[in-house]
């Protein structure tokens, strides 16, 4: 008995259509085309979107120091702060990140009631994270800076090493220089540990320096490294960014917070990432604390090569792609059998190797 095959459905694809009424005397000749399909907004792409077509205004330059939203947004204009919107134009384009506008930009405003951002000029440079999800959507921390200053602490909270390593790559990655701040060292009994312990960063080229609220000394040394220079501070929470930031400029009175006796971990005292003025030269940059700072998927193919003390060793594997993970002849591998690189460091590469594997 031979088998019937069933009818194969017909697909139904849904068409974005908008009827109007329209007289039709002879429906015999009724056309398709008297169907008027409905055009909705879409997002400008971004090369587009930066054309302004109000280009002929009168335009001021000035730069971004705090982004509350996108109707509130402080912008610095001839030594003066100046509350401005984002025109309606910049919030169409498609930017593919989370916010628009990030502090630090340098951008063009109308100057009216309300004042307009209507240009953001291209940034040399950003620190970015990733939100961890299965979208990776782009968060800018901040943007135009010479250094982040990846502030750590020996105790309350303990030293993440993992975490240093995370904020180097990141900073390498966006073009931006590294230095590590380990502060309270006061908390630390064995110093000349601590310096053994940080030895690995020092001997790869990365600046240290060792601060306390307690120690006049550090925190002018501090001063030295910031003097003329676009710093972001950025860093576990609770690791005294704010007591810092308030020792280097008095009268800024941030407020900061005790860690806590049960968990050891700080809570988030800066709620917003913001711009500030030093006294002594330079711009500040004092971003929320972070506690996990994911890289994006795609950073997987230049995670090798931006690895702390990697690039010592990365001519001599014999592929020039090496992952150091897998491969035969792995000059990283092979420093780590001789003794010459940490075991430790090593797994935290493979750590965060690991962890944007998995979101590929």
């Amino acid at each position: 008995m031979s088998k019937i095959k069933k009818k194969e459905k017909k697909k139904f694809i849904r068409k974005n259509l908008r009827y109007r009424n329209i007289g039709i005397r002879d429906l015999e000749k009724f056309e398709d085309d008297e169907i008027i399909e409905e055009k909705r907004a879409e997002k400008k792409v971004k090369e587009k979107g930066e054309i302004s077509l109000k280009s002929d205004l009168q335009l001021t330059s000035g730069k971004v120091l705090n982004v509350h939203s996108n109707y509130r947004i402080l912008v610095e204009i001839e030594g003066k702060n100046i509350e401005c919107t984002l025109s309606g134009r910049l919030k169409q384009i498609n930017f593919e990140t989370r916010n628009v506008i990030a502090v630090g930009d340098i951008v063009n405003v109308q100057l009216s009631k309300p004042s307009r951002i209507e240009e953001i000029l291209p940034r040399e440079n950003a620190l970015s994270r990733f939100a961890e999800d299965s979208f990776q959507t782009e968060i800018i921390v901040a943007a135009n800076i010479d250094q982040v200053i990846i502030t750590t602490s020996v105790k309350e909270p303990y030293l993440k090493l993992g975490l240093i390593d995370r904020y180097i790559c990141s900073a390498l990655l966006g073009n931006i220089e590294p230095i590590i701040c380990v502060n309270k060292i006061d908390l630390e009994e064995d110093i000349k540990a601590l310096k053994e312990i940080m030895n690995f960063y020092r001997e790869n080229g990365y600046k240290i320096i060792y601060t306390s609220a307690f120690n006049k000394n550090s925190i002018l040394d501090l001063k030295k490294i910031l003097k003329n220079k676009e710093s972001v501070f950025s860093g576990h929470s609770g690791t005294g960014k704010s007591s810092l930031i308030n020792l280097l400029q008095p009268g800024l009175n941030l407020r900061v917070s005790n860690v806590s006796s049960y968990t050891k971990k700080g809570a988030h005292t800066t709620t917003s990432s913001s711009l500030i003025k030093w006294d002594f030269g330079g711009y500040l940059i004092d971003t929320p604390g972070i506690k996990t700072f994911s890289l994006h998927k795609n950073h997987i193919y230049d995670l090798p090569k931006v690895f702390p003390g990697f690039d010592k060793y990365i001519d001599y594997c014999k592929f020039p792609d090496c992952t150091h993970t897998h491969e035969k002849n792995c000059a990283v591998k092979n420093a780590i059998e001789n003794g010459e690189f940490p075991e430790e460091r090593y797994d935290s590469y493979l750590n965060i190797y690991d962890s944007l594997k998995d979101l590929s």
